[in-house]
């Protein structure tokens, strides 16, 4: 496994430093601003980035939603506002090997499972924080939105189970998921109900709907992983059969990330074309490398599809500070289907979850509108952001930003003065 390390003189850009093996990952380190909190870079918590997908790159999430810089139509860079950059250090990494500028050699490089994501996950890692030592001292936060409710559970599950026998200490404080595909089986269990009740679906297709989800899920029980997706890419995605799902078809929609959106955004594809700018590429260090789309991360991936690392996430529930956030306008992990798994789960905070109130969030005290929702046990809290769907930095950049903060800083949920 390989890795491209940051290059901490350039902001954004990464230099190419190490391969090893069949297999390379592509990263970007971004160090933080320090505007609003003045905190020093070098003593700014990590927070590594994933993308979803599975195959999605992490490159979308730096310049799509949280760090510094936006793309725009003419290809031109523009500062954002409120990136996840001005109080943290984050790495963005383009995983699972395959992913955007990521890349293998071999077909065995590929994972199949997410202990391969994390292995890989966690030597990527581990060779940044000995390039880079003077952020092994630093809390590390390990973060991603969608199919990336997988991957994290299983790099912090993997670090939370090596650390005590490696010598090089990763100093995991805790984990934020957003939108996270993390349980498959309950999720896929409630969508009819949902696609019905938000009008996306009639009774006769909730009917067929909750039909085909009940066969998946038979398929689940019985480790048939295979079979189970194939279902499920015919429903809802159509990735694999190459012709539009059953969703497309009867909503007449090909976006699932926000409900009012029938479409993609047009913007959320500039950064794609920025990349393959030959002045870009040469910054970056890749070359003539292909970007890839990652489908083949995702064919490779097809029996990990359905499966649930529950049991990860449990145990990191049970041990480290945990984020899980929504955003109220998703559809594909929408916020009562990830309550509905959670109430499902069997942590130590789960007879007091189930009881403790949810509480109405703002920014400030003088906002007449409300950021979201939030349920606190312990360490442990859930939030649902108002009017934000799936890509929730994008949809609600500020909200997002006080969000991460509030959870990463332990600064609390009551509304600040002003």
């Amino acid at each position: 496994m390989g890795y491209s390390a940051p290059c901490t003189e350039i902001l954004g850009f990464p230099c190419h430093v190490l391969e090893m093996q069949d297999s390379h990952y592509f990263s970007a380190l971004i160090l933080n601003l320090g505007r609003s909190r003045k905190v020093k870079p070098e003593d700014a918590p990590v927070a590594l980035w994933l993308q979803g997908g599975p195959g999605g790159s992490s490159m979308f999430g730096l310049f799509v939603e949280n760090g510094p810089y936006l793309v725009t139509k003419n290809m031109t860079v523009h500062l954002r506002d409120f990136p996840w950059t001005t109080t943290i250090s984050m790495l963005y990494i383009d995983n699972p090997v395959g992913t955007g500028f990521s890349f293998t050699d071999d077909k065995k490089g590929y994972a199949v499972n997410e202990d391969d994501v994390a292995r890989d996950l966690y030597s990527a890692l581990s060779q940044f924080f000995q390039l880079f030592p003077e952020y092994r001292k630093n809390d590390f936060y390990a973060t991603g939105e969608s199919y990336a409710g997988k991957y994290v559970p299983a790099i912090a599950h993997y670090i939370h189970s090596l650390n005590p026998e490696k010598e090089l200490k990763i100093h995991l404080k805790g984990v934020a998921l957003g939108d996270a595909y993390s349980d498959p089986e309950t999720i896929i269990g409630g969508y009819a109900t949902f696609l019905f009740q938000i009008g996306l679906l009639d009774e006769r297709q909730r009917k067929y709907f909750q039909k085909q989800c009940d066969e998946c899920i038979k398929y689940i029980k019985k480790q048939k992983w295979l079979k189970a997706f194939e279902i499920l890419d015919k429903l809802l995605d159509g990735d694999l059969t190459n012709r539009p799902s059953f969703f497309q078809n009867v909503t007449g929609c090909a976006n699932y990330y926000n409900l009012l959106q029938c479409t993609e955004p047009e913007d959320q594809d500039y950064y794609g074309k920025f990349l393959s700018l030959p002045e870009v590429r040469l910054a970056i260090h890749v070359g003539n490398q292909t970007f890839n789309d990652g489908s083949e991360v995702e064919k490779y991936l097809r029996e990990d599809t359905v499966q649930s690392v529950k049991p990860w996430l449990t145990e990191i529930m049970n041990n480290y500070r945990v984020l899980i956030y929504n955003g109220q306008l998703d559809i594909i992990v929408a916020a009562a289907l990830t309550e509905h798994s959670l109430m499902a789960m069997n942590w130590t905070g789960s007879q007091e979850y189930s009881t403790v109130p949810r509480k109405v969030w703002k920014i400030f005290k003088s906002d007449t509108d409300v950021a979201g929702y939030v349920r606190t046990v312990g360490d442990f809290h859930q939030v649902i952001i108002r009017g934000g769907g799936h890509i929730l930095p994008y949809d609600q950049p500020l909200r997002s930003f006080d969000m991460i903060n509030r959870f990463i800083f332990g600064i609390g949920w009551e509304p600040y003065n002003g």
